[in-house]
C-alpha cells in the first residue's frame, strides 16, 4: 500500500505509482488463467489451517495490544475480612465474643510516569499492527504456495494420461512381437528388451497415478478443501500473454519508493518504532513515578492507654504516591547501553535488508523474462509438435507411414505439451513472487473480501 506522505513529498511519482497499480492488477496470474483457481484462494482465508492459526495470532496480538493498554487505567482492588472472634481481656473476666469486620478498597490511577506507560500502550499497538502485516503477508505466500501447487496438478494429470497412453503403446508393441515370437522372426533375446519396456510402462503409469493422488491430498490438506476429483482439476495450462513493459513500470515504481513496502521491511521499521519506545523507556527506571490514590478502609484501633479497648473506626483517603528506585547498582545504565545497540543493530540490518530486497525486486523481474522468453520457446515447440502429427496422420492415411510412426507423433506432442505447460506454470509462478515481493499481488484483496 502506497504511503500518503510519499505521494505528498514525490508528487512526482503519483501519476508513475498509479499507473503502476493499474498494470499489477491487469497481469497474468493463475487464477485469471485458471478461473477453477480463484475459488480455492478465497476459502483458503478462512478453510486453511495456516490461516486458522495465522487468526489464533491476530487474537493473541490484540489481547496483548489491550494488556499493554491496560497500565493507563486505573486499577482498582482491595480486601475484606470478617472473624466471628471470642476475646479474653484483662480488665474483665472471662471471654467475649466479637465481631471484627476489615476492608481496604481503593483506586489507583498512574498520574506521572515520564511517558512509560503510553509508550507501552504504543508498543502494544505497534505489536498489533505487525501481527496484522504478518497475516496479510502469510495468506499471500499460502496463495502463491496453492498456485503453484494447482499448476502442478494440472501438469501431473497431464504426465498420468501421458503414461498411461505410453503403457498401452508398449503393451501393443509387445502384443506384436510376441505373435513375431510365435512365428519364429525373432528370438527371445530379441523380445527380452521390449518386455521389460512394456514393464517399465507400466511401472510408470502406477506411479504416476499414484503421485497424483498425493498431490491431490496435499493440496486439500493446505487448502482446507475437500478432495478434489480428476474432473474438477483443468485439463491443461493456457498460453500466457506477457508484456515486458508492465513489469518496467512495476518495478520503477518500487525502487522509487522512500520506503520500500515489501512486509519483512515493514515489519523491520516498526520493530525500530518499537526498540525507540522501549530506550525512552529504560531511561525513565531511576526517576520518581506519581500514582493517583483513592479508597475507603475500616479497622480498629485504640485510643486509650488500654490497648485491648478498640474501637471501630472507618477511613476515606485520597491523595497522591510515589514509588522511586533512587540506586540500582548501575543496572538500568547497562539496560539503556543494550537498547541502543540492539537499535544500531537493527538499523544495520535494515539497511542491508533494503539493499536485499531491491536486489531481489530486481533479479525477480529479470527471471520473469527469462521464464516469459523460454515459455515462447516451448509454444513454438507445440505447434511445431502439431504439425509433425498432422502430418504423419496424412500420410498414415495415404499409406505411406505406420501407425507406430503416428502414435510416436502424439507422444511427441504430449511431450511438447508438457513441457509447455510446465514453462507458462513457472512464468505464472515467478509473477506472483515478484508480485509478492513489491507488494502489488491482488490476491491480498480477499481478506477484505470474507471480512
Amino acid at each position: 500500500m502506497k504511503s500518503l506522505k510519499i505521494l505528498s513529498a514525490l508528487p512526482f511519482l503519483a501519476g508513475g505509482i498509479i499507473a503502476a497499480e493499474t498494470t499489477a492488477s491487469g497481469l497474468a496470474l493463475p487464477e485469471k488463467i485458471l478461473p477453477q483457481l480463484e475459488p480455492v484462494l478465497q476459502a483458503a482465508v478462512q478453510q486453511s489451517p495456516r490461516m486458522i492459526n495465522r487468526a489464533l495470532d491476530l487474537e493473541i496480538a490484540e489481547n496483548n495490544r489491550l494488556q499493554a493498554r491496560a497500565n493507563l487505567l486505573p486499577n482498582v482492588g482491595g480486601y475484606a475480612n470478617y472473624f466471628e472472634a471470642r476475646d479474653t481481656r484483662a480488665d474483665l473476666s472471662g471471654r467475649l465474643s466479637v465481631t471484627k469486620v476489615y476492608y481496604n478498597f481503593s483506586i489507583s490511577q498512574p498520574l506521572f510516569h515520564w511517558g512509560e506507560r503510553r509508550n507501552n500502550a504504543q508498543m502494544g499497538e505497534i505489536q498489533a499492527s505487525i501481527a496484522k502485516g504478518q497475516y496479510r503477508d502469510g495468506y499471500r505466500a499460502l496463495a502463491q504456495t496453492l498456485r503453484g501447487d494447482f499448476m502442478r496438478l494440472i501438469i501431473q494429470k497431464a504426465t498420468v494420461k501421458r503414461a498411461a497412453f505410453y503403457a498401452e503403446y508398449t503393451k501393443n508393441q509387445l502384443a506384436k512381437e510376441e505373435v513375431r515370437l510365435s512365428q519364429k522372426v525373432i528370438s527371445e533375446f530379441q523380445i527380452f528388451p521390449v518386455r521389460l519396456a512394456a514393464e517399465q510402462a507400466q511401472i510408470g503409469s502406477e506411479r504416476a497415478r499414484f503421485d497424483f493422488e498425493m498431490a491431490k491430498i496435499s493440496f486439500a490438506r493446505l487448502s482446507g478443501r475437500p478432495l478434489m476429483s480428476d474432473d474438477a482439476i483443468p485439463e491443461a495450462i493456457q498460453p500466457v500473454p506477457y508484456e515486458a513493459g508492465a513489469y518496467e513500470r512495476l518495478l520503477a515504481g518500487y525502487l522509487n519508493q522512500k520506503d520500500l513496502p515489501t512486509a519483512e521491511a515493514v515489519t523491520l521499521r516498526k520493530q525500530l518504532e518499537n526498540e525507540a519506545l522501549n530506550c525512552a523507556n529504560l531511561k525513565t527506571r531511576l526517576r520518581p513515578k506519581f500514582n493517583l490514590v483513592l479508597g475507603t478502609s475500616q479497622d480498629q484501633q485504640s485510643y486509650t492507654i488500654n490497648v485491648a479497648q478498640k474501637y471501630r473506626f472507618n477511613s476515606f483517603f485520597g491523595g497522591v504516591s510515589a514509588n522511586w528506585t533512587i540506586f540500582d547498582g548501575f543496572s538500568s545504565q547497562a539496560a539503556v547501553r543494550n537498547g541502543l545497540a540492539r537499535r544500531h543493530q537493527m538499523e544495520n540490518d535494515y539497511k542491508d535488508l533494503t539493499e536485499r530486497l531491491t536486489q531481489l525486486a530486481q533479479t525477480q523481474a529479470r527471471q520473469v523474462d527469462f521464464a516469459a522468453r523460454s515459455m515462447a520457446i516451448l509454444d513454438r515447440a507445440v505447434l511445431s509438435s502439431e504439425g509433425n502429427l498432422k502430418t504423419k496422420q496424412d500420410d498414415f492415411a495415404r499409406g505411406v507411414s505406420s501407425e507406430d510412426e503416428v502414435n510416436l507423433a502424439r507422444l511427441a506432442l504430449i511431450d511438447a505439451q508438457i513441457n509447455a505447460y510446465n514453462g507458462r506454470s513457472d512464468c505464472l509462478y515467478r509473477t506472483g513472487e515478484f508480485l509478492g515481493t513489491i507488494m502489488e499481488d491482488p490476491v491480498v484483496a480477499n481478506l477484505t473480501a470474507m471480512k
